[in-house]
């Protein structure tokens, strides 16, 4: 078995805050989805690892545990009570588990200008196959630079659902006597 490497828990950011970064004007829309795609897959992944690491900690450490007390009345109505000894166990033994969580629904919304776009060929021709949707926020820009009421705005939702825990992380369990 291999142990589970909790560096890995969560990746080093795409761009650093302190990374020096220069803006693009536009891009092709298919990108725009695609990459916010990847970014939910990128972030569902670190939620996972998340509840993946907790999973082994709790695995990992280990708690004494008197695991049953005996309470005797004597005729006289005297109370005694007779400790098992203490066990330690697991956390995860005792029924402790992390709350895997994964995203329900994504949104993110962003004015722009949408335009179609076609690749020409060296004459100056359309290149078949090549139409596709570009989305630019220069203009808007622009507009924003010269104060002229342009009403842009961005917004990310995302909605995060607590789900069951993994079927074989519940481990059934069954009471006996010797």
């Amino acid at each position: 078995m291999t142990q589970f490497d909790s560096a890995k828990a969560f990746r080093a950011p795409i761009y650093a805050p302190e990374a020096a970064v220069q803006e693009t004007a536009s891009g092709s829309f298919a990108d725009l989805v695609r990459l916010m795609a990847e970014g939910i897959a990128d972030a569902q992944l670190a939620l996972d690892r998340s509840s993946a690491t907790m999973v082994q900690e709790l695995a990992d450490t280990f708690v004494d545990i008197v695991p049953s007390i005996t309470e005797k009345i004597s005729a006289d109505g005297s109370v005694s009570f007779d400790h098992a000894k203490a066990q330690s166990v697991s956390l995860l033994a005792l029924g402790v588990k992390p709350t895997f969580y994964q995203f329900s629904q994504a949104t993110i919304e962003v004015t722009m200008d949408l335009k179609l776009v076609e690749q020409l060929n060296e004459d100056g021709t359309r290149k078949k196959g090549t139409l596709g949707l570009f989305a630019e926020t220069s203009n808007i820009r622009f507009e924003r630079k010269l104060n002229r009421d342009v009403s842009v705005h961005s917004k990310i939702t995302a909605t995060l659902v607590p789900v069951p825990a993994p079927l074989r992380l519940d481990i059934p369990r069954r009471t006996g006597t010797e």
